[in-house]
């Protein structure tokens, strides 16, 4: 149950940080992954985006201690559910009842029942999976950063390319900074503070974490300019939760709930945090629409037309 509450307080941070990346993006100029120098330079010099960048940095360190503490299965889920219920709630809060589409309410409603079926899982003995299969790992987590890079460098990053493939993209590989991230976890919780920094430094969790991170960050930050944080955040961390989810339980040899009740309670708990990907995928064209149309009326100075109503939601 800690790691349980750990993982939703990182998630509270993590969401602030992305909403207010998101206000700095949308008063940005364009981003594209073809030019990393420009895009890089336009991040770093916008002290907003700094700020909601470190906000976001101390929810994945959160995330990572989680993982020391609970299950995968449990954290990962509960982790994305959390980010995703409080964007949905910043964006209706922001805009009124029409902010958001029919299908993302009924996500904000099926979240508080996914976080609760996977913390009563935890009911019964619940084993944390510390050692990996590096080479496994290690392959899988190459591999899969070689294939995001070569798919959207083949499709292109155009406006034809929606901020969900971009973003789906994004979870992929913020997935393999993830099961980094579990892995740098175990090594807090085996070791201590302490005794994990050697451990971590000679591991190859942190390098690997830099790349997929920094692939991730890449793709997402173009995702999330086209369109608003509570579609393209819930996709991504929903498809990078899946994987993390999937492949952690395996590389870990991390085991599920002997128990059939508390078994059925966690993967019920981790099928309707994932039906998040379905409820918000139907409206994502025209949140892109209305998107273009804000930063159209949205200098890189931040000031609006007097037409906008300068919200970016």
């Amino acid at each position: 149950m800690a790691g349980l509450l750990v993982a939703l307080v990182s998630a509270v941070i993590y969401a602030v940080g992305l909403i207010i990346e998101q206000g700095a993006l949308h008063r940005s100029e364009s981003l594209s992954v073809r030019r990393p120098l420009h895009l890089a330079r336009i991040l770093v010099s916008n002290p907003r985006w700094l700020g909601g960048c470190a906000l976001a940095a101390i929810g994945s360190v959160g995330l990572i201690v989680a993982l020391g503490l609970a299950p995968v299965s449990v954290v990962q889920p509960s982790f994305a559910s959390g980010i995703a219920a409080i964007l949905l709630l910043r964006a209706a809060l922001a805009g009124g009842t029409r902010a958001i589409t029919r299908g993302e309410w009924v996500a904000l409603g099926l979240m508080p029942l996914a976080l609760g079926l996977l913390g009563l899982s935890l009911g019964g003995e619940n084993e944390v999976g510390t050692s990996a299969n590096l080479p496994a790992l290690v392959g899988l987590s190459l591999g899969t950063v070689a294939v995001c890079v070569a798919a959207v460098a083949w499709r292109g990053t155009g406006p034809a390319v929606s901020a969900v493939a971009l973003a789906i993209a994004a979870g992929l590989s913020q997935g393999v900074a993830g099961l980094q991230g579990k892995g740098m976890g175990g090594a807090l919780a085996d070791e201590g503070v302490i005794g994990a920094i050697p451990a971590v430094l000679t591991s190859p969790f942190p390098y690997l974490y830099v790349v997929g991170w920094a692939v991730g960050i890449v793709l997402f930050q173009t995702s999330l300019q086209r369109s608003r944080a509570s579609v393209t955040a819930p996709v991504s961390n929903v498809v990078g939760n899946l994987f993390v989810v999937t492949l952690g339980t395996v590389i870990y040899a991390e085991p599920l709930p002997d128990d059939p009740l508390d078994l059925l309670l966690r993967v019920g708990g981790i099928a309707l945090s994932l039906a998040v990907i379905v409820l918000v995928r139907s409206d994502v064209a025209s949140v892109e629409a209305d998107t273009a149309r804000l930063r159209s009326r949205i200098g890189p100075d931040g000031g609006a037309d007097r037409g906008g109503d300068g919200r970016a939601s």
